[in-house]
Order: structure tokens, then C-alpha cells, then sequence
């Protein structure tokens, strides 16, 4: 990685429309057969219809539906304690998955989706995919794809850019493997350890119905912190589902 999290996310605004960021609208962009970099703004929900790859970054906002996501793992000793903590509470949620970690993990891998939960595609080593060429992006997605379906037995069908970083003219390549491309809306910013009480006063205050959440199963502090986000999100009437369950399946063609 040639920037850190932070940096790259401070100046992905000022990359401009090249790059489809979390500030993408509900629905919001899809990539409209014009041509590469060509977009047009969908109207309706996910799998409604529009031509394209839906680049999601929260659901319809129907009752008061969330998703709550984890990306990075999986890792030994902190996915665990994810699992934990959502089944007592008998929650699924979605993972989204490096490929080498599976490739390290996979018989964690298999057991997040054995207890139920979403596997999502988030590349084999976290690049920033909107830098990358076409051959080495779709290298990226088909290893990933690959490596949960022969660990997992489930191919996924939508995907998280590391960084948020895809351009609306790569969108093909995730059709290509089946992919919408999910972002989010509620950023926890736990990769950086803020402290269990940030974690948990990100999502808490700024969880809204149709709000996809993002978290890490890669710092214990995530780990430790999990189970009263959970509580805390129950306890405001919050139903959490995965991203299939939120979005159903994208529309790739």
C-alpha cells in the first residue's frame, strides 16, 4: 500500500468523478453501456433494472433495515470474536474478504459462512483497485472469487473496493465476475483505533435506517467493542441484515 488509509482517503475527494467514492449516492451510480467512464444516475433501487453495475453506498431506507460489514479478514483470534458476538445475538452480518487471508484462513473463512453470514469480495491483496490496469484488477477479483468459492462453497456476488478506490470504467470488470460494488455510508474508522467508546459513538449516532456500516474484523478493538453495537443498534429497533438480504442480488448486465 503507497498511501495509508488515511491519506488516501483525505484526497480521494480531489480525485473527482474518476473515482466512485463513498459519496456516491443510494442506487446512486451505474455504469451506462455509453462507453468507459460514461455514468448514469439510477432513480430506483439496486436490481431494479438499470443497465449497468450498481455502485452502492446505502440501501432503500425501507423500515429500519441496516447492514452491518467487516472488512479485512478474515484473522485468526479477532474474526472469532466477531462470530461470537453476533451469534449470541443471533445476527448475520457481511464480510468482506482479502483473498490471501482466505487463502491463510480458510478454514475460518468456511466458518464465518457456515454460521451464516455474507462473504463479500475485497480483492486478493487490498490495492487501491482505481490505480490498477484492467488485467491486474480483474486478476485481483477472479483470484478472490475463487479462493472463498473453494474454501466457503459460496461465490460471491458483490464486492468492496479497498479504499473505495474503482472508477465507474472498471465496473465491466466486476460484471465480468458477477460483482456489484458496495460501498457504505457509516464509516467507524476503526482501522485507525480510535478507542472502543469512538467505535461504538460512530455507529450509534450516526446509523439511520438503510445505513451500511463499516467496521474491520482486523483490530481487537473492533473485537472488543462489537457486542455493544449490536445491543446499541437493537435496542434503537434497528434490524440488521446482510448485504443480499439489503440489496438482493446487483444487476451485472
Amino acid at each position: 500500500m503507497d498511501l495509508s488509509r488515511r491519506d488516501f482517503l483525505q484526497k480521494l475527494a480531489a480525485l473527482g468523478a474518476g473515482l466512485a467514492s463513498p459519496a456516491l449516492g443510494w442506487a446512486a451510480q451505474t455504469a451506462a453501456p455509453g462507453g468507459p467512464g460514461t455514468i448514469r444516475r439510477a432513480t430506483a433501487a439496486a436490481g431494479s433494472g438499470a443497465v449497468g453495475v450498481h455502485f452502492v453506498n446505502h440501501g432503500p431506507g425501507l423500515g429500519r433495515r441496516i447492514a452491518v460489514t467487516f472488512d479485512d479478514g478474515p484473522t485468526p483470534g479477532v474474526t472469532e470474536k466477531v462470530l461470537a458476538a453476533l451469534r449470541e445475538r443471533h445476527l448475520s452480518a457481511t464480510f468482506f474478504m482479502i483473498g490471501e487471508r482466505v487463502a491463510a484462513s480458510p478454514s475460518l473463512a468456511h466458518r464465518v459462512r457456515g454460521e451464516g453470514h455474507e462473504i463479500g469480495n475485497h480483492s486478493y491483496t487490498h490495492p487501491q483497485l482505481g490505480r490498477l490496469p484492467a488485467p491486474q484488477v480483474l486478476s485481483q477479483l477472479q483470484k478472490t472469487q475463487e479462493v472463498i468459492e473453494q474454501s466457503t462453497g459460496f461465490r460471491p456476488c458483490w464486492m468492496r473496493p479497498p479504499y473505495g478506490s474503482f472508477r465507474p470504467a472498471q465496473a465491466p470488470l466486476a460484471a465480468q465476475e458477477g460483482l456489484g460494488v458496495v460501498l457504505w455510508n457509516v464509516d467507524t474508522r476503526d482501522w485507525a483505533r480510535p478507542g472502543t467508546e469512538r467505535i461504538l459513538e460512530t455507529v450509534l449516532t450516526q446509523a439511520r435506517p438503510g445505513s451500511i456500516v463499516l467496521m474491520h474484523d482486523l483490530h481487537l478493538q473492533t473485537a472488543e467493542v462489537v457486542g455493544r453495537i449490536l445491543d446499541g443498534l437493537l435496542e434503537r429497533g434497528f434490524e440488521l441484515t446482510t448485504i443480499s438480504g439489503f440489496l438482493g442480488s446487483p444487476r451485472t448486465a
